[in-house]
């Protein structure tokens, strides 16, 4: 003999301190139905609703909506919102939607958040044959004279080509410089 799950129902739950918001599901992948159902029901602040019954919040994944109550829309990326009274979870992870839905019953209202310009990222240019034997030499822990020395260079310029080589990598000091160095592999071991 097959055992049946009943849930407990808007109607059949004890009263509260507040009344807990009452929730319809109109969800068309019932297996997400199924476990939001299951979820909601265990959750306190949500009782869910017989579909004949009145709700304060309508769970749905269809675009229409429900007029006159609170929707919390389940929306696949990219959709934007739907109205003033809808709120958008970009999920299908049960949990977050019963979050959501706890929200909603205590009268907030979800928004995307807004869209930021970001700036492209500039990537630093690649190191010239010369900043890549300053910044091997860096790696080795040469100072300034050594690095002058071992290039047949003068020590003006290998601190020249010292700063070049940190703008380049955006290092901080030369120790910051060795470590992005040997990070992004632009010098080995």
């Amino acid at each position: 003999m097959q055992q049946s799950l009943t849930l407990p129902l808007a109607s059949a739950r004890a009263p509260e301190r507040a009344a807990p918001a009452r929730v319809a599901i109109d969800v068309m992948d019932r297996g997400l139905a199924a476990v939001l159902a299951a979820e909601m029901a265990l959750t306190p602040g949500l009782a869910l609703v017989r579909p004949d019954e009145r709700a304060d919040i309508a769970v749905t994944d269809r675009a229409d909506g429900a007029p006159g109550r609170r929707i919390l829309s389940i929306a696949a990326a990219g959709e934007g919102p739907l109205g003033p009274r809808v709120s958008t979870v970009r999920s299908r992870d049960a949990r977050l939607i019963t979050a959501a839905a706890l929200l909603i019953g205590a009268g907030y209202r979800l928004e995307a958040e807004p869209t930021l310009e970001v700036p492209p990222i500039v990537l630093p240019s690649a190191l010239t044959a010369r900043e890549r034997q300053v910044a091997e030499l860096l790696v080795e822990g040469a100072s300034n004279k050594v690095i002058a020395r071992r290039l047949d260079i003068s020590v003006h310029t290998a601190k020249f080509h010292v700063a070049a080589v940190l703008e380049k990598l955006g290092a901080r000091n030369r120790s910051d410089a060795v470590a992005i160095a040997l990070r992004d592999g632009l010098v080995a071991l």
